[in-house]
C-alpha cells in the first residue's frame, strides 16, 4: 500500500490505497483545514504559526496513512506553495517532525493529475477548483490534449474580492470571467468535451447543498449540479453573513466564508465554456497520482 499527501491552499489532503489492475482499492482518505494561502502575508511569506499548524497536519496525516498500512508516502503541494517565498522553512518543519521530502508541483501537472484521476474514458473536461488556483484539461480515453492552471482559486478570489453582498458577487464573477477566459478560449482549438467533471470543495459543496445534508464519499460521486443551481446559490449565500451560511443545510462551516467566491469560479467557468451542467466528482489530484505509479507486487504466500 501506498500514501499520498498533497498540501493545498485551503486544506491539506492525504489518500492511502492499493494500486492492483490499474485501480485504487481499500482507500482512506484523510483531511484537515490549513488554509496555507490565508496563512502568507502580503510579501508571500508564510507565517510562523501556519507553518507550524501545516507541518503537524502533515505529521498527522502522514501517522494516519501509515497505521492503514502505507509503507511509503509520497508529499507534494500545489499553488500556495508556488507562491511562497519562504516555502523551503515549511519543507524544512515537515522533514523534521516526519521525514517527508517536499516536492512543489506545476499547475500544469496539477492539473494533468485531476484529469488521470476523474476523466474515464469518455472525451471530458475537468476542471479543479482550488483555494488558489482553478485547473482546467481536456482530453479523452485517459489522456490530456491540453492542460491549464490559472492563477484563481477560492481563497484567491475572497482575498481580492470578499463576497458580502449581491454587488460583490457581481464583482467577483466579472473578475473570474475575466481571469478564465484566456484559458476556456484555448480549449476552442480542440473538438468539445462531452461532459464537464468538477473536482475541488466548490463542487462538491454545491452538491451538498442541492442534497440538503453534509454529504462525501460516493454518494456525491457523479451527482449532477447545474449551472442554475450554482446560480441560485450564489444569489442565496451572497447577502448572508458567515454565520448565516453556516447554518445552511449541506454547507460545512469550514467552507462558510469563501463558498461564494467558489461558486464565482464554478460559474463562470461553466459559463466560459459553454456547459448547463456538470458533474461533480470526490476524486482529487491525489487519486491520480497514486494511479499514475505503478501497480503495487502482491505479497505474500
Amino acid at each position: 500500500m501506498r500514501a499520498a499527501i498533497a498540501i493545498g491552499s485551503n486544506s491539506t489532503r492525504m489518500l492511502a490505497a492499493e494500486k492492483k489492475n490499474g485501480t485504487l482499492a481499500n482507500l482512506l482518505r484523510g483531511r484537515e483545514e490549513t488554509r496555507l494561502f490565508l496563512g502568507m502575508d502580503d510579501a508571500r511569506r508564510i507565517l510562523p504559526e501556519r507553518i507550524e499548524s501545516t507541518a503537524q497536519a502533515v505529521d498527522r496525516l502522514f501517522h494516519q496513512a501509515a497505521q492503514h498500512g502505507a509503507r511509503e508516502t509520497a508529499l507534494f503541494a500545489t499553488s500556495a506553495m508556488r507562491d511562497a517565498i519562504n516555502g523551503e522553512e515549511l519543507a524544512e518543519r515537515i522533514r523534521a517532525l516526519c521525514g517527508l521530502p517536499l516536492q512543489v508541483i506545476s499547475g500544469e501537472e496539477e492539473a494533468r493529475l485531476a484529469f488521470a484521476a476523474a476523466a474515464g474514458n469518455v472525451r471530458s473536461l475537468v476542471m479543479d477548483i482550488g483555494g488558489g488556483s482553478t485547473e482546467l484539461t481536456i482530453g479523452e480515453q485517459g489522456k490530456a490534449a491540453w492542460a491549464g492552471s490559472a492563477q484563481l482559486g477560492a481563497s484567491r478570489l475572497m482575498k481580492a474580492c470578499p463576497v458580502r453582498s449581491r454587488a460583490d458577487a457581481e464583482r467577483a464573477l466579472a473578475l473570474a470571467r475575466e481571469t478564465l477566459r484566456p484559458f476556456t478560449d484555448q480549449l476552442k482549438r480542440f473538438p468539445p468535451a462531452l461532459r464537464l467533471v468538477g473536482l475541488g470543495g466548490s463542487c462538491t459543496t454545491s452538491a451538498a447543498m442541492l442534497l440538503g445534508r453534509e454529504a462525501h464519499g460516493e454518494e456525491i460521486e457523479g451527482y449532477r449540479v447545474r449551472l442554475k443551481d450554482a446560480r441560485d446559490q450564489l444569489a442565496l449565500l451572497a447577502p448572508m453573513t458567515v454565520a448565516e451560511r453556516r447554518q445552511v443545510p449541506g454547507l460545512p462551516a469550514s467552507r462558510a466564508e469563501h463558498i461564494p467566491n467558489g461558486l464565482c469560479i464554478l460559474i463562470a467557468a461553466m459559463e466560459e465554456s459553454g456547459f448547463e451542467e456538470m458533474r461533480v466528482s470526490i476524486r482529487t489530484n491525489l487519486d491520480g497520482f497514486l494511479l499514475s505509479l505503478p501497480d503495487e507486487e502482491r505479497t505474500g504466500g
